[in-house]
């Protein structure tokens, strides 16, 4: 097993039962530690991810080959995301601002929004990416372009997203009242059926 793939498990592992211990013991502190370290342990399998351009948390040098390059590159942005918001949220918890920011999230969410778009891209743009290769015509007409079809569409919507998040930064009150004309459009039409 690769030292750094160790370390990354071993991170989340103790991370994750960092955050029951402390959870099921009243210890505040214990749960922040906890999720300082898994938060660490994402992260450090982002940069693994991102430095050798291979697929993050892969126990050995020939794990998920077929998805070295953008497809690993891709999903260690994701994970050094998510360790890094992890690692915020440990702070925050433990400085006793989680509630105020939270509460501020919650009526400006556009930071949220945003990143949420862009993760729609990611997973659109993994969607249309081919890294088995198979080439055959069959493979391509009946599993690999629907799955493109269906890729560009979410790419699409996190695209989407992602200007409902600017439009929500620039311009809070108008971006809210779409989303609250939207949402009662969207329980007018689930009646009608």
């Amino acid at each position: 097993m690769r030292l750094i793939a160790l370390l990354q498990y071993v991170a989340l592992v103790t991370g994750s039962i960092g955050m029951i211990a402390g959870q099921f013991f009243g210890l505040a502190k214990g749960f922040n530690l906890g999720v300082f370290v898994a938060g660490a342990g994402f992260a450090l399998g982002g940069i693994d991810s991102l430095v050798t351009r291979r697929m993050v948390f892969r126990p050995s040098d020939e794990a998920y080959e077929n998805y070295a390059g953008t497809p690993a590159v891709i999903v260690g942005l994701m994970a050094l995301v998510i360790g890094a918001a992890m690692i915020g949220a440990a702070y925050l918890l433990d400085n006793e601002q989680w509630h105020s920011t939270v509460s501020y999230l919650t009526r400006r969410p556009a930071p949220l929004i945003a990143v949420g778009g862009l993760f729609l891209v990611g997973f659109g743009v993994l969607m249309m990416l081919n890294p088995q290769g198979r080439s055959g015509w069959v493979w391509r007409i009946l599993v690999y372009f629907p799955r493109w079809l269906l890729g560009l569409a979410v790419v699409a919507a996190g695209i989407a997203v992602i200007a409902l998040g600017a439009w929500e930064w620039l311009d809070p009150q108008a971006a809210h009242a779409f989303i609250r004309d939207f949402v009662a459009f969207l329980q007018r039409a689930s009646r009608l059926r």
